[in-house]
């Protein structure tokens, strides 16, 4: 059986992953169709609201292990569009 990774070498491999630039382009995408700069809730449909904010939930934490301000992935997918 594997050895489970510790987390400083979780985070090393998360940086390795999402810190070049076919990372930076799927996070930008992953931000864009995971709610991160609009609002994940859906009037009257509280599953949606929480499948919603499941998704942003994954990209914010991509973003915390690679220690990225979501802000400064904002500001790179204003700039983006993908056809």
């Amino acid at each position: 059986m594997a050895r489970k990774p510790k987390l400083n070498e979780l985070h090393d491999s998360y940086r390795a992953v999402f810190n070049t630039k076919d990372g930076e382009r799927v996070l930008e995408h992953l931000s864009k169709v995971c709610f991160l700069d609009v609002t994940s809730f859906t009037p009257g449909d509280p599953h949606s609201t929480s499948f919603k904010e499941g998704q942003r939930s994954i990209v914010l934490q991509i973003l915390k292990f690679i220690e990225r301000d979501p802000k400064e992935i904002l500001r790179l997918v204003a700039g983006e569009t993908y056809e």
